[in-house]
């Protein structure tokens, strides 16, 4: 039995991230709650009148005001902390001041109340409310609820008789080890929670990978290119970008199917689609439209530079060694620009410069608005 839950290693990294998010808001919101208190206890003293304020309010004034300035630093040094995109010791010690200060604040308090005669009540909702909120740091947990029991102890045997302090001090150490049981159950649960939460989203992330990925060549499917075409194409006509389509089909594929057979045929698109890829910018989308068929969209490409794009994948793939094909593997290509067209038209443009290069001879690139004057007069 593990004495500190702990996620799955490779889990581990985001838990502590989570962990660290979940305490920093923790910390927000009883900043927020220090405030908004601390306001609602000086209304109802100024309503009861300067009597309210006795000697045996002055420790409670003083928590109040402890918490208030501890919550106005929390909200200068927060926004940063939450910012921040690795951990670091800052953000570590922010999200860890805040139990520790309650800590000390609940131990004065109840050394006070014990020896005001009504016991350690702060003490035992203090720990009880830590022992809940506190996430990932459970050995950090321990060491801080021990700290506490031993300077109540002190401070209880100190002020009063041994026969005296005896009660409030079993009760607190009672306290603690409840706090730790109590403490090491949440965490558990947490853990526990997170896997569960990390396993559905990795099944999640796979199964949208698999409604847009093709299974051969793993590069995205025509469902995925549709989406993207849209959004690319409207941001082309906002920030007036460039936008390219390609469309490259291989030449004489029905042969290799018919020749080498359906495993070879495979094995060729496999090889394609990793030629197209080294050609490509991050920034370019490559998907599989079906078949034998590719679609490029060249992002912020204008014509001279997708031109180069074209001739490169066109080159490559026939300088490349298929192995196992007993035919010449080579592809045709159509490039169009978008200018604010239809998406059909965009589409039409781009597939009649494809089958303007297999009119031409294959293994070349047409380029609509350049090769279809020529075409047109064919």
């Amino acid at each position: 039995m593990q004495i500190v839950p702990r996620p799955l290693p490779h889990q581990a990294l985001a838990y502590q991230q989570a962990s660290i998010e979940n305490n920093l808001t923790l910390v927000w919101y009883f900043s927020i709650v220090a405030l908004i208190g601390f306001g609602v206890h000086l209304l109802h003293h100024f309503r009861l009148g300067t009597g309210a304020f006795s000697e045996q309010m002055l420790p409670y004034l003083v928590v109040y005001l402890s918490n208030v300035i501890y919550a106005l630093l929390n909200f200068l040094l927060l926004p940063s902390a939450r910012a921040a995109s690795k951990i670091s010791w800052r953000v570590t010690l922010l999200e860890l001041l805040y139990p520790a200060f309650l800590a000390f604040m609940a131990t004065v308090l109840s050394i006070y109340t014990s020896v005001q005669g009504h016991g350690p009540v702060p003490f035992i909702m203090g720990m009880m409310v830590i022992a809940m909120l506190v996430q990932g740091h459970l050995p950090f947990l321990f060491i801080l609820l021990l700290f506490c029991w031993l300077f109540v102890s002190a401070g209880l045997l100190f002020m009063l008789p041994i026969g005296e302090a005896s009660s409030p001090i079993l009760t607190c150490f009672t306290t603690m080890l409840i706090a730790l049981f109590i403490a090491r159950l949440a965490e558990r649960s947490r853990v526990t929670q997170f896997e569960v939460l990390q396993e559905l989203h990795e099944k999640n992330r796979l199964l949208e990978e698999l409604a847009v990925q093709d299974p051969l060549t793993k590069l995205n499917n025509r469902r995925y290119f549709t989406n993207k075409l849209e959004m690319e194409t409207a941001r082309s006509l906002r920030y007036n970008h460039p936008l390219s389509l390609l469309i490259v089909d291989v030449d004489d594929f029905k042969k290799i199917n018919d020749s080498d057979g359906h495993l070879v045929g495979d094995e060729v698109l496999i090889e394609i689609a990793a030629l197209v890829n080294q050609q490509m910018r991050s920034e370019d989308i490559v998907c599989r439209y079906g078949g034998d068929e590719f679609v490029i969209l060249l992002v912020e490409a204008g014509t001279e530079q997708s031109k180069d794009i074209a001739n490169r994948i066109c080159d490559s793939i026939n300088q490349h060694n298929f192995a196992r094909a007993s035919h010449k593997v080579t592809v045709s290509i159509g490039y169009a620009q978008y200018v604010g067209q239809s998406l059909g038209d965009f589409m039409q443009q781009a597939d009649r410069m494809m089958y303007t290069s297999k009119k031409r001879g294959k293994n070349q690139v047409a380029f609509f608005g350049y090769d279809v004057g020529s075409e047109a007069a064919k």
